[in-house]
């Protein structure tokens, strides 16, 4: 009995000190920079630290355990949620952009087939750009005719006519227009090319090398013909 009475001893004694162990490990320490920029240390956070950037730091070992950002205005707290909207919305067009292209690299059985769909679309770009410098060249043309006519005019005496004027304007705007999207297709171009080193690159990654783009192996080394041996002479 008496043995019984102290086995039970020991064990509450035991499970007391591991219930204040874990209490110890539990137990915290705060740090803080209050409004005054002073460095505050305590187990309890006032209020007015409550929204303040803390530290966390285990009592028993010392060592930092956590750490609390401040927390947010309501301004900076809507600029936060729209700026993870973006990079949401980024991450799933991403996302798109690699299905889509993966679904295009599919329909290729080769490197060659890939180049060929795309320069077919590169040629009708170039098609494009012909098409509006032709129409640039031409407009230019006619608004260097009117503007000698109206300078012409004016030199003789005369008023240049509204109608005149008019003209003049629209076609400087048109051509203006034109050269505007002169320089969107060529962007557009530029961008062709790049797309299609991307979607090669991503064909290598999922396909493989192509066998005509397959490094080639080198050949055998041969071994020279030994020289002839001189013939004796007589």
């Amino acid at each position: 009995m008496v043995r019984t009475l102290i086995s039970l001893a020991v064990l509450s004694a035991l499970l007391a000190a591991g219930s204040a162990g874990a209490q110890n490990e539990k137990k915290k320490l705060y740090r803080w920079v209050d409004k005054d920029g002073k460095v505050q240390f305590s187990d309890a956070l006032p209020p007015e630290a409550v929204d303040q950037a803390r530290t966390e730091i285990n009592a028993t070992s010392g060592r930092a355990t956590a750490s609390v950002d401040r927390a947010l205005t309501e301004e900076e707290r809507i600029a936060k949620e729209k700026e993870d909207a973006e990079k949401a919305r980024l991450e799933k067009d991403a996302e798109q952009v690699r299905m889509t292209e993966e679904a295009m690299i599919a329909s290729f059985q080769t490197e060659d087939d890939l180049r060929r769909s795309f320069q077919v679309r590169i040629e009708l770009m170039q098609q494009t750009l012909d098409a509006i410098e032709a129409g640039i060249s031409s407009q230019r043309a006619s608004l260097s005719s009117l503007l000698a006519q109206a300078a012409e005019a004016e030199l003789a005496g005369n008023t240049v006519g509204s109608k005149q004027r008019t003209s003049i304007s629209e076609l400087h705007t048109e051509m203006v227009k034109q050269q505007q999207m002169l320089v969107l297709k060529q962007g557009e171009l530029e961008d062709l090319d790049a797309e299609l080193a991307r979607l090669i690159e991503r064909f290598r990654e999922i396909k493989g090398p192509s066998p005509a783009t397959a490094p080639t192996p080198p050949a055998p080394e041969t071994a020279a013909p030994a020289a002839a041996e001189e013939a004796p002479t007589g």
